[in-house]
C-alpha cells in the first residue's frame, strides 16, 4: 500500500510539472506583465484566444487612481478603439467578438499625467476568436485529457512495482483517450467552430491528429503488452512518445 501511495503521488507531481510547462510554453499563452506607475503596480494580461459569447473583456489591475485607457485594434487594416472604464481595482474594456477563426491585432494604451504606456510596449498581440465552449465541456475535456496523461505516467511507474497492475492501467489509459477522441473532442470542436445549431462541420475538422496519434499508440501498446511482448520497452516508448506529442499539441 505504501508503494502504491508513493507511485500515485509521484505521478501527480510529474503531471503537475508537465501541465505547468505545457501551459507556459504554449503558443497561445497570454502576454502578461507588471510595471510601476508612481510606486503602484499595474498588471495586465493580453489573451491570444477568446471563447467568449458576445464580447472579449480585458481587465487591467492596479490601485492607482486617475489612469485612463483604451483598447486599440486592427481588423483588415482598419483601426478601431474602445475606451476602458474604471472598476474597483483598475480598468476594464471590451471588444466585440468575431466569427470563429477570425483574428484581430490589438494593444492597450494607458495614460497618466500626460504620459502614455503601451501594452505591450512593442507591436500588437494577435487575438483569435473561437466559438463559446460550455464550462461542462471544458471540464470533461480537462478530466479526460489530464486523466489520460496521469495514467500514462502511472503506467510507466508500474514498472517499478513488478508490473502487477500494468495491464489494468493501460486499459484505463486507452479507454480515456478513446472517449476523448470519439466523444469529447468532436463535441468541444463543434462548439469551438461555432457549428452548433449553425452547420454540420466536416468530420476531419472535429478530430485532432495529435490526440488520434496518442490513441493509436496506446491501442497498439495495449495489444503488445497483453501478448506479453516487450512489456517494459513498449510501456516506456509509448509513454515517452505520448508526452512528446502532448507538448506539440
Amino acid at each position: 500500500m505504501k508503494n502504491q501511495i508513493i507511485l500515485w503521488l509521484s505521478s501527480l507531481v510529474i503531471l503537475f510539472l508537465i501541465g505547468y510547462i505545457k501551459n507556459v510554453t504554449d503558443k497561445n499563452y497570454p502576454v502578461t506583465g507588471t510595471f510601476g506607475i508612481e510606486g503602484y503596480k499595474v498588471s495586465y494580461k493580453l489573451d491570444k484566444v477568446s471563447n467568449e459569447k458576445s464580447t472579449y473583456k480585458n481587465i487591467i489591475i492596479s490601485d492607482i487612481k486617475g489612469v485612463t485607457g483604451k483598447i486599440i485594434w486592427y481588423r483588415d487594416d482598419e483601426r478601431y478603439e474602445a475606451e476602458m472604464i474604471e472598476i474597483d481595482r483598475g480598468l476594464a474594456g471590451e471588444i466585440p467578438v468575431l466569427k470563429a477563426g477570425q483574428k484581430i491585432n490589438y494593444k492597450i494604451e494607458l495614460a497618466y499625467k500626460n504620459k502614455i504606456y503601451d501594452l505591450p510596449q512593442k507591436d500588437f498581440v494577435t487575438l483569435t476568436f473561437w466559438g463559446h465552449i460550455p464550462s461542462a465541456i471544458k471540464i470533461l475535456h480537462f478530466i479526460f485529457l489530464y486523466g489520460g496523461m496521469l495514467m500514462v505516467i502511472r503506467s510507466s511507474f508500474e514498472l517499478f512495482n513488478q508490473k502487477k497492475n500494468l495491464k489494468k492501467y493501460i486499459v484505463i489509459t486507452s479507454a480515456l483517450f478513446l472517449i476523448l477522441n470519439i466523444i469529447i473532442n468532436p463535441l468541444r470542436n463543434s462548439y469551438k467552430l461555432g457549428a452548433i445549431n449553425n452547420y454540420v462541420p466536416p468530420v476531419l475538422d472535429l478530430l485532432e491528429p495529435g490526440y488520434l496519434t496518442i490513441l493509436f499508440l496506446w491501442v497498439v501498446g495495449t495489444i503488445l503488452i497483453f501478448n506479453n511482448k516487450m512489456q517494459s520497452t513498449v510501456t516506456i516508448i509509448t509513454s515517452a512518445a505520448t508526452i512528446i506529442i502532448f507538448f506539440l499539441l
